[in-house]
């Protein structure tokens, strides 16, 4: 999914509508946060996508490896082309 598709199910509700019948957990809503989170400190600050997510373990309390497995769960496809 990019983050493009997860924007506008979240922007109209359809992916709260599906976290309630119990279709998705909540992992959908972090993991877009962080993908945005390390977006905005990569463009606002200009630092490096390691250091964002270096910085992002402590400000979420999370593993490396979930922060990377967020960023590569919105990946845009054009990417892998």
């Amino acid at each position: 999914m990019t983050i493009q598709t997860a924007n506008s199910l979240f922007d109209n509700g359809t992916l709260a509508d599906l976290y309630k019948a119990g279709f998705l957990s909540e992992k959908i809503f972090l993991y877009r946060e962080i993908y945005l989170w390390i977006n905005a400190q990569i463009f606002a600050r200009g630092i490096s996508k390691n250091r964002a997510v270096f910085e992002a373990q402590e400000f979420f309390d999370r593993d490396q490896r979930t922060i990377w497995r967020a960023l590569n769960n919105f990946e845009d496809e054009e990417v892998l082309s």
